[in-house]
């Protein structure tokens, strides 16, 4: 089993077959609109980089792990149109396309083709993975795994500099599971969080005391979250979470 984070970009490699992304949120900038802000149209920036990573990884299979849409509970006419212009642009470099939901993806069955895979919620596995969007408990198929990858809460590191200016950068956020829970026999021994792979949808930011993950397996005491090892997208490894508080 080899987990490999694919340098600068908000993606994975599983045993160099299957490439796994998460949180695209096509139809962002709709939202914005109704609420005001001037956000031109992604769909080309994000269809041209995640094509550039298939045709580098050259996988047999892509995971979209949840969240692939945007608006919640109605879906834009902007969705309606770019996700199927996604599917369509990134199936010519993939034969099999899978997407496990997310929150934001009611009704994305009718919105793509059928031979695109549509999973559950509670997740799935592949070989010693598991894979779950992360809004809803995992399945305990998915908590038998050796490692669990899941997205939903848009990992970010913050920093605050001399002049007490913020910034944030995406991250990856890998952590041990306790030992003992009433709710799961056996857990995996760790859990690897994605970044978002859209940079505009925000993110939590790890190291801020007052942030609060979302999911029930985060906010469970699960984890051992103090002691996560935080890498940026260029591969940083910035040292241990509880070493990086604000």
């Amino acid at each position: 089993m080899n987990i490999l984070p694919i340098s600068n970009t908000p993606a994975l490699m599983i045993d160099d077959r299957i490439l796994v992304v998460a949180d695209l949120h096509i139809g962002l900038e709709w939202e914005l609109r109704e609420a005001g802000f001037i956000l031109p149209s992604q769909i080309e920036k994000t269809i041209d980089s995640l094509v550039s990573i298939l045709k580098d990884t050259e996988p047999e299979k892509l995971v979209i792990l949840g969240d692939i849409k945007h608006n919640i509970p109605k879906t834009s006419k902007q969705e309606w149109s770019e996700i199927p212009d996604l599917i369509r642009a990134v199936h010519k470099f993939v034969d099999e396309i899978e997407i496990l939901p997310g929150n934001h993806d009611g009704g994305i069955r009718r919105m793509v083709t059928d031979d695109v895979q549509i999973g559950i919620p509670k997740g799935t596995t592949i070989g010693e993975v598991g894979l779950f969007h992360g809004h809803a408990w995992p399945s305990e198929k998915v908590m038998k795994s050796k490692v669990a990858i899941t997205a939903h809460n848009h990992p970010v590191v913050a920093f605050v500099d001399k002049l007490g200016m913020r910034t944030s950068k995406r991250c990856w956020m890998r952590t041990n599971f306790r030992r003992k829970s009433e709710r799961y026999p056996k857990m995996p021994r760790e859990l690897i969080m994605m970044p978002a792979y859209n940079e505009f949808c925000g993110g939590t930011p790890v190291n801020d005391p007052k942030s609060n993950f979302l999911g029930p397996l985060l906010s469970n005491k699960f984890l051992v979250l103090k002691k996560s090892k935080i890498h940026l997208l260029d591969g940083t490894h910035l040292g241990v979470l509880s070493d990086l508080m604000l």
